[in-house]
């Protein structure tokens, strides 16, 4: 599977945070730099059907349903925390990447639930459906940048986890940076 076209999603730690989500201080301001452009009532788009400052709208795509975009204390299943981070030609927003602090608080909304309302009560933790290394970035020579967790090294190749559905994929040391090479090298290191 060629690293830059890895579709990935940012796992939620099985932790909770001290401080909870709250959509319209956290979350929100996010959509609205980031997805508003495309997606709002305000500027009279709804590509691909979606809506983020009309919360009516937006919450027909919360359900715990396998058609659903947002799956409430699901992130590894929503396909919305996906197009988030993955690399592929359906990333969101299309030219630029989330910040790792923007991509953690709408994983952790998710997580807990994805209200909108910040008094309402938290989900518990749902645990991945299989066991993640810790995520780490990893850089192609190429420069793209993509998310996963260090498994082994095999001989020239390292074995890395996606977090978007567990399964493990090999990529060729010589396809990663100098620094991701490196990475792979002192993680293998006892």
């Amino acid at each position: 599977m060629p690293l830059l076209r890895l579709s990935l999603i940012v796992p939620f730690l099985a932790t909770s945070s001290v401080f909870a989500a709250d959509f319209k201080k956290d979350i929100a301001p996010i959509l609205e730099r980031n997805c508003y452009e495309c997606h709002s009532e305000k500027t009279g788009k709804k590509k691909g059907g979606f809506v983020f400052d009309d919360l009516e709208t937006f919450k027909l795509d919360i359900k715990d349903n396998d058609v659903a975009q947002i799956r409430p204390g699901k992130p590894s299943e929503s396909h919305f925390l996906e197009v988030l981070v993955n690399d592929g030609k359906n990333h969101m927003p299309p030219q630029e990447q989330l910040s790792d602090t923007d991509i953690k608080k709408i994983t952790e909304w998710i997580s807990e639930g994805a209200s909108f309302d910040k008094d309402a009560p938290k989900l518990a933790p749902v645990a991945a459906k299989k066991s993640l290394p810790p995520i780490m970035s990893w850089t192609s020579t190429e420069g793209k940048t993509i998310k996963a967790g260090f498994v082994r090294l095999e001989g020239e190749n390292v074995v890395l986890k996606l977090p978007a559905n567990g399964k493990e994929a090999t990529v060729a040391l010589t396809r990663l940076s100098e620094a991701s090479q490196k990475l792979a090298r002192d993680c293998a290191a006892p």
